[in-house]
């Protein structure tokens, strides 16, 4: 196999191994690619009085997922991503934040016809 590198071990058995060009492609691809994992959001935050002329939905709640460890909080800082999803699917423009916090937020989700 070309690009391989083959190497006799103990009892006759060939290893092939993956050369480092190989390895350093693979890395440089997921350091690109993980970036794109980031979500955007339609919805905008903005003040309350900016949302004056608009309706009112729901506030949107969450909590973060501290995990079973309870990891330190900036790991697993996702209540802001899980109230923007929320407000997002209930096809809110724009949200007003109540409480955000690295173990949970609220947000008044409002809809504007602007």
């Amino acid at each position: 196999m070309a690009g391989l590198r083959a190497r006799l071990l103990p009892g006759g058995v060939v290893k092939k191994a993956i050369p480092i060009v190989g390895l350093v492609w693979v890395l440089g691809a997921l350091a690109l690619t993980g970036c794109t994992w980031l979500e955007t959001y339609r919805v905008r935050e903005t003040e309350e009085k900016m949302v004056a002329n608009c309706a009112y939905i729901d506030t949107v709640t969450a909590f973060s997922d501290m995990g079973p460890f309870q990891i330190h909080p900036i790991l697993t800082d996702d209540a802001r991503d899980k109230v923007l999803r929320r407000a997002e699917n209930l096809n809110a423009t724009h949200v007003v934040w109540v409480g955000d916090y690295y173990f949970g937020g609220a947000a008044m989700a409002y809809y504007c016809w602007e």
